[in-house]
């Protein structure tokens, strides 16, 4: 028996109704369990529950790429920072355990700073902390940095520095982390703009394409007579006017950075073999952009006014 020609439509439309509806259905059903897997990811995240429950996907896996990285530049530099105290080991008498309960210096450390304390040492500082890769990525910075440049401890963990340094800086900001631009890249001074409050912006020009440094196939080394300290002066971007206001359009501050490269755990103490650079930890300070006001002006002296290549566009009639 044939069936009619309506009865045949309205069956493979049903049909076809319920392969849609078991399709959405298993849909649902992995997007449920992918964001079950990333919310779970994001709990484990060294980060505030308020934080977590409004990452997106993308930031829980720059977060979480820059953790792991975080852990291995801990672990394998010189020193290592990974000063948790394990458990005794199996089979250990009693003896060997008072032993290892004396006063260690890490145990000391541990029990004297305390793992909340860190958030008072870090608003202590006049400043914050940033830890950078030999690629010049954010592994760590401190929550404090909103304080002084208006952005968010997320949005720049994981993110390049070289987005966040004025062009003009770039080079400089390469030459401290061992690294080599391509040629041509960077900008020089005369193509920034200061603005009226005194901090540096940069040209519209100069936003088209961030630099990024050379891939070598050989690691950052660093040669046996060069030190490992590190202090200098760049621009970074900030969205905080001077009366500390956020503002929409960035601007830049002038920060002195006081630190010293990482340098990885050689298996040799042998000086003639060159080191090899991990990355950067550093302190940040703020400086506050300069005000004609603050300087006290007598009746010997006049205000001037010069652009960047010293021709004057501006002198008192006195």
């Amino acid at each position: 028996i044939i069936p009619s020609k309506p009865r045949f439509q309205s069956a493979f439309f049903f049909f076809s109704a319920l392969r849609k509806e078991k399709s959405r259905d298993a849909a649902r059903s992995r997007r449920g369990k992918e964001n079950f897997e990333f919310y779970e990811l994001a709990k484990m995240l060294p980060l505030p529950g308020a934080i977590t429950s409004q990452l997106d996907k993308a930031s829980i896996i720059r977060l979480t790429i820059s953790y792991l990285k975080m852990r291995d530049f801990a672990n394998q530099g010189d020193p290592p920072w990974n000063l948790r105290i394990e458990g005794p080991p199996p089979n250990t008498s009693v003896k060997a355990i008072g032993t290892q309960r004396r006063r260690t210096p890490s145990a000391i450390a541990s029990e004297i700073f305390e793992p909340h304390l860190g958030s008072h040492i870090l608003q202590s500082l006049d400043g914050f902390v940033f830890a950078l890769n030999k690629e010049g990525r954010f592994l760590y910075i401190s929550e404090t940095v909103s304080i002084y440049l208006g952005l968010s401890q997320v949005e720049l963990t994981g993110s390049s520095v070289f987005d966040y340094v004025h062009p003009g800086d770039h080079v400089e900001m390469a030459e401290q982390l061992g690294m080599k631009l391509p040629p041509g890249r960077g900008m020089t001074l005369s193509q920034g703009v200061v603005s009226e409050d005194g901090a540096s912006s940069a040209s519209s020009s100069s936003h088209s394409e961030t630099p990024e440094p050379v891939e070598s196939s050989s690691p950052s080394l660093l040669s046996p007579d060069n030190s490992l300290e590190r202090s200098f002066f760049i621009r970074m971007k900030s969205t905080l006017t001077k009366r500390g206001v956020h503002i929409k359009s960035s601007g830049y501050k002038v920060i002195h950075v006081t630190g010293r490269l990482r340098i990885r755990m050689a298996l040799t103490h042998s000086r003639s073999v060159p080191n090899q650079i991990m990355g950067m930890v550093v302190v940040a300070h703020a400086l506050p952009p300069p005000t004609i006001n603050e300087v006290r002006i007598d009746c010997q002296m006049f205000v001037t006014r010069v652009n960047m290549d010293l021709k004057i566009v501006y002198c008192e009639n006195r």
